[in-house]
Formats: structure tokens, sequence, C-alpha cells
């Protein structure tokens, strides 16, 4: 065997490992993938972390969040605007209590209990606490801002 072949035929076995190697941090079924998704101007948030479970969106405001309040485990701004484009995510109903702040494009996956909390509105409700199966309402604002 020659050496021009030995390289062609590790060339080919390489490019084929490559073309059959999964992608790491694909989605899997039943998830959503920001990255290959135009934005559809929503918040979007389901019961189950990776996109799975009850799904609701909002293209507006929402006072009480229904069957996802208290039950978000997974969090997806997909908004569009120039303004108006990132998400307060309120401990309370009607806009109230602590606030956390989701910015245009970022998606919160698999809420950990220690990661993501209410840090907006410090002495108010929900304070300190996880975002995880605690939301109950949003408004669309237009930047994340301390207040």
């Amino acid at each position: 065997m020659t050496i021009k072949h030995v390289v062609i035929t590790g060339v080919a076995t390489a490019s084929l490992a490559f073309a059959f190697t999964p992608a790491v941090g694909a989605p899997t079924e039943g998830s959503h993938a920001p990255a290959a998704q135009a934005p559809d101007g929503l918040l979007h948030a389901w019961t189950d972390a990776g996109g799975r479970g009850h799904h609701c969106t909002w293209g507006g405001a929402s006072d009480n969040w229904g069957t996802c309040r208290n039950a978000a485990s997974d969090i997806w701004n997909n908004g569009t605007a120039v303004t108006l484009d990132a998400v307060d995510l309120y401990w309370g109903t009607g806009g109230t209590g602590a606030h956390a702040c989701i910015s245009r494009g970022d998606s919160w996956n698999n809420l950990p209990v220690d990661i993501h909390k209410f840090t907006y509105g410090q002495g108010l409700g929900g304070f300190g606490e996880s975002v995880n199966d605690n939301i109950s309402s949003h408004r669309w604002v237009d930047y994340c801002s301390q207040g």
C-alpha cells in the first residue's frame, strides 16, 4: 500500500466518522431549538424541562399564567421587537411581587433551583426564590434593569 493510498483512506474514514457523529446539544424530540427558529414575537413556557410538557405562549402581558402558573420549568423569550423585547417574570399574579428578567433570545432551559432567581424587588414577596415553578405573571419591558 502506498503512502498516497493510506492518506486518502484515512481522510475518507475520518470524513465518514464526522458525518455520522451526532451533534452535541442537538435538540431532542419535543424540545425547542432557539438557534434554529426565527423569532415569533412570543414568550414561551413549558411545564417540563427541555421544551416538554404543557406549552404556553403569550404575545403580550399576562396577569395570570393559568395552566402554566407556578409550573414552568423552561422559559424562552422569542420576542422580535426592538422596544419591549425583554420580559419581567413576576412571582405574584398581576405583575406583583419580586421579579426576574429574561432578555430577547434568551432561553432558560431546565430551570435549576440555584441559578435563576427573583432578584429584582428586594423586600417583595418571592424575592430570592427560584424562578422554577414560581412564575405567576409577566410584562414586556424595554430592557432588563434593577428596579
